[in-house]
This record gives C-alpha cells, structure tokens and sequence, in this order.
C-alpha cells in the first residue's frame, strides 16, 4: 500500500515514516468490513484526524486488494474542500492505514431521515458542493460512480463533502462491464451496463435533488430489477400538485 502521502500542509520531513505511533487514538467513530475508523490526534501538529484501520486478513479474505489500493492511488490524487481528503497512507504487519478528513455533521441520508423534506434554499447550497466537487473530480478524469447520500457528509459548518471511492474509476471510453452503483441512484445507461461518462455523477445529483423536494426517490423497488423496470418504462416527472410550497418553476425543471 505504500508508506506515505502528503500534502505541503501535512508534509512529513525526509527520513520519517508515518507510523501507528505518530497518532493518539481517541474512540471508535465507526465500523466497516475491514475493520475501524478511529478519531486520533497528530501527536506532533496537534491536527484531528479520522483514522482508517483495514485488518489485511479481512482484506485479502474478501479479495479486495485491488480496490483497496485503486483507492488509495486515486485518493492521493485528489485533494478539494468539498471532498473528504486523504493526508497518509501507511502499513505495518497487520493492518492498512488511512489518515483522513475528520467530519462530524453525520451523513445526508441521516439528515434526510430526521428532517424529510428540505426547502430549495437548503437543496441549491448542497447540491453547489456536490457540483463543485464533481467538478474538479471529472477535470482529473475520474467518475465517483457511487453519488448518494450515505456518500454524501457534512462538515462542522454544513458544508457538503463527498466520500468513499471505493468504486470510483479513471474513465475510459470503453467501460460498461463496469456497472457497480447504487440501485436508485444509477443512470440508465449504466443499469443496462452500456458505456457511460461523468455524466452518471450528475443523474445522481438529479436524483438526490428531487429526494430533498419531495423526501422520496423517483424510481424505487425492492430489487434492481424493479428499478431498472420502473426506470425505462417511465420518465420521471413532478406533478404541478406535488411541487412543495416555495419551490421556484427552475427548480422543479
């Protein structure tokens, strides 16, 4: 997985590693199929961290070496006020390490859940960070491809940030064995496994924006399948009488 990456803001100096030790492990701020995410401390720059621990044994069982380290390469890449960044990347006998953005607004499937609807005011402001994300995601010529709002996190001052890579790719003109999304947030074109482009991130956004209107999705189903049927069969559309109170003609547009 390699040993470090780093920004000029976070450079380590010639000579040292990032190590386990580098940092003060505060709780368990979440759990995931390889293992935890931890909030610890730079013991040296005094810096909060979310910290990734991923236990290789569990890496290699579910033969996700690959994706793992596509990951990590494209995440150093990539470094944008409304993605959650990544700082270091390290190594030792037993685990893979992750030095990320630290965020605690909770996800926006959280805040979907406890508030329902949103107003167009609140839905302009986080769909500009998603865009603007997007944005400078598609100019380093890569498609996140899994845009929804378990996704989706927002910061200490309600600022959107886009997350997990996972199954983000470089785009290449010829891709459509690469189907992996979430159904309901996929595109046609990727749901009937034909090539795709950036383009995908922005139906997402559709989706996510018609979500906060109206509090549910345009095509749901208990399978894949369903969604898919409902997606080709019909275009979605917002009735005159379902359009919430103070929503201007553009948005619903």
């Amino acid at each position: 997985m390699g040993q470090k990456m780093t920004t000029n803001k976070h450079k380590i100096p010639k000579g040292q590693e990032v190590t386990r030790n580098r940092f003060e492990f505060q709780n368990v701020i979440g759990k995931g199929g390889f293992g935890k995410v931890w909030k610890v401390i730079d013991k040296k720059s005094k810096t909060v961290y979310a910290l990734k621990e991923m236990s290789k044994v569990k890496v290699i069982d579910k033969k996700s070496e690959k994706s793992i380290k596509y990951e990590r390469e494209l995440l150093s890449r990539l470094k944008h006020p409304f993605i959650v960044n990544m700082y270091y990347a390290f190594q030792d006998y037993d685990n893979l390490y992750l030095v990320m953005d630290l965020l605690n607004g909770g996800d926006l499937r959280y805040h979907i859940c406890r508030k329902r609807k949103f107003s167009e005011e609140q839905t302009r402001f986080f769909i500009s960070c998603i865009v603007l994300a997007l944005e400078y995601i598609h100019s380093k010529s890569v498609i996140h491809r899994d845009i929804k709002p378990e996704n989706l996190v927002l910061d200490d001052n309600g600022y959107i940030r886009i997350t997990d890579f996972g199954i983000a790719k470089v785009f290449s003109n010829r891709n459509a064995s690469e189907t992996s999304g979430t159904p309901g947030y996929m595109s046609p074109e990727v749901m009937k496994g034909q090539n795709h482009t950036h383009a995908v991130d922005y139906f997402a956004v559709g989706v996510i924006g018609y979500e906060l209107m109206l509090g549910k999705r345009p095509y749901s189903g208990r399978s894949r399948k369903e969604i898919k049927e409902q997606m080709i069969s019909k275009a979605a559309i917002i009735r005159p009488e379902e359009v919430p109170t103070g929503w201007s003609e553009e948005a619903v547009d």
